[in-house]
Formats: structure tokens, C-alpha cells, sequence
């Protein structure tokens, strides 16, 4: 059997939550996980994104910290229009949406996973380099191919480096506070 290129290596976990603030209360003050750092998203602005191969739009509120085994995502999704993460999740529930995992052969392992019988529910478009699979039949969540290169790991390696550093204070902070602005 064919292997994906980084077999055996989960590094996010994803909730789909109706409310950011919230959430990153939960995640900061109850299980000890942050700082998370958010990120507005607009499909509009990826060349090529596809949602169930077609056109897609999608605005969402996104947050990223880091604990000792792997990486939190919480989502928020703005938009109305039919998404990937209320396919999964109802908009106004809160529930785990997916596990993030690395590709050090992208088009491959998208070709390898199609060729098993996942469907691409959402292609992030032509300069990312991510997509997700509904995986939701065999493990209850979706599954999301992340290319890893220079720029996403610098950027979730700096997370990291956030979280060593922590203190306990400001959970909540922008992108631009993590890239020094």
C-alpha cells in the first residue's frame, strides 16, 4: 500500500465554534493552552479556492495556539453560504472539525487520498497548498492536507515559540503582534 509522505504525524487539532472569544477563554483559562493569535480569512482574496469543486465563499475568524503535544485551531465562520465546517458542524454548535497533517509531497498525497475515495470538500486554492478531505464516514472529522514549506512552518514555529514563552497574560492577540507590529 502507497503511503502519504509524512505518515503517522497529526500536528493540529480543530474546532469549529460559534463564538472566537469565547472559546479562547476556554482554551486559555480551563485546559492552559496559548497565547492564540487570529486571523481574518476571505476566500475572496485565494485564487482557486473550491468548495465541493465548484465556487465557493467563505469568511471565517480563525485562532492558533499551541500546547505541548499539538497545535489548537478554533474557527469561526462568518459567512452564510454553505461551508466545509457546517458540513460537519452545526453553525451554532461548537464540535471538532478535523486534524491537520503534514505533506511533503502535496499532489501525490491529494492524488493518494482521492484514489482511497476521499473527496476534496475544499481546496484553499492554487498558491496554499491546502485542502481538506471528508474523512467524517471512517473517523468522525475531516481531514486537512497542509503542504509543509518555509513560510507555515516559520509561521506556526513562532506560535510555538509564543507559547513557550507565555506568561499567562493577553490570550487573545493578532497576527501582527506575532510578527512583531
Amino acid at each position: 500500500m502507497t503511503k502519504l509522505s509524512a505518515p503517522g504525524h497529526p500536528f493540529q487539532y480543530a474546532w469549529h465554534v460559534p463564538n472566537l472569544e469565547k472559546a479562547i477563554e476556554y482554551w486559555t483559562s480551563v485546559v492552559g493552552v496559548g497565547p492564540f493569535f487570529i486571523n481574518e480569512v476571505d476566500s475572496a482574496t485565494m485564487e482557486g479556492f473550491k468548495y465541493h469543486g465548484g465556487e465557493g465563499d467563505l469568511k471565517m475568524r480563525i485562532a492558533w495556539g499551541q500546547g505541548k503535544e499539538g497545535q489548537i485551531e478554533l474557527i469561526e465562520v462568518q459567512s452564510k453560504e454553505p461551508n466545509v465546517y457546517h458540513d460537519l458542524v452545526p453553525a451554532n454548535k461548537t464540535g471538532f472539525h478535523h486534524i491537520g497533517i503534514w505533506s511533503d509531497d502535496y499532489f501525490a498525497d491529494k492524488s493518494l487520498l482521492i484514489e482511497q475515495g476521499f473527496e476534496v470538500v475544499m481546496d484553499m486554492g492554487v498558491n496554499t497548498n491546502i485542502c481538506y478531505f471528508d474523512t467524517s464516514e471512517t473517523s468522525g472529522s475531516m481531514l486537512e492536507l497542509i503542504e509543509r514549506n518555509d513560510a507555515i512552518v516559520g509561521l506556526f514555529g513562532m506560535i510555538t515559540q509564543a507559547a513557550e514563552d507565555w506568561d499567562g497574560t493577553k490570550p487573545a492577540r493578532t497576527m501582527a503582534e506575532l510578527m512583531g507590529g
